[in-house]
């Protein structure tokens, strides 16, 4: 497993294009923080932060990009719906991933 800090720059690279180009043009913003054990930790910002449909983004866009990163085991949402909740709309759009 890759050096948490190796782990966190490929995380935030992850998130560089597709997902901040859709959030920045809602008036939000997005930041991860990996942890040790390979948790990743999303925060949304700005107008994302109560944006209703940020569980669509987090389940659609969001954690599968993450979840490709070597180290990244595991993806949550500081303040999200259920982890249930995020489930249901990843298999809405077929994602694959952490199921916790």
């Amino acid at each position: 497993m890759p050096g948490r800090k190796k782990t966190n720059r490929a995380a935030d690279r992850a998130l560089d294009g597709k997902v901040r180009q859709l959030v920045e043009a809602h008036g939000g913003g997005v930041s991860v923080d990996v942890d040790a054990d390979g948790d990743a930790h999303v925060t949304f910002h700005g107008r994302c932060a109560a944006c209703p449909s940020a569980p669509v983004t987090m389940g659609s866009l969001v954690r599968p990009a993450l979840l490709k990163i070597d180290g990244v085991r595991s993806v949550s949402r500081d303040g999200a719906v259920s982890r249930y909740a995020e489930a249901r709309i990843e298999a809405m759009f077929r994602v694959t991933g952490d199921a916790r």
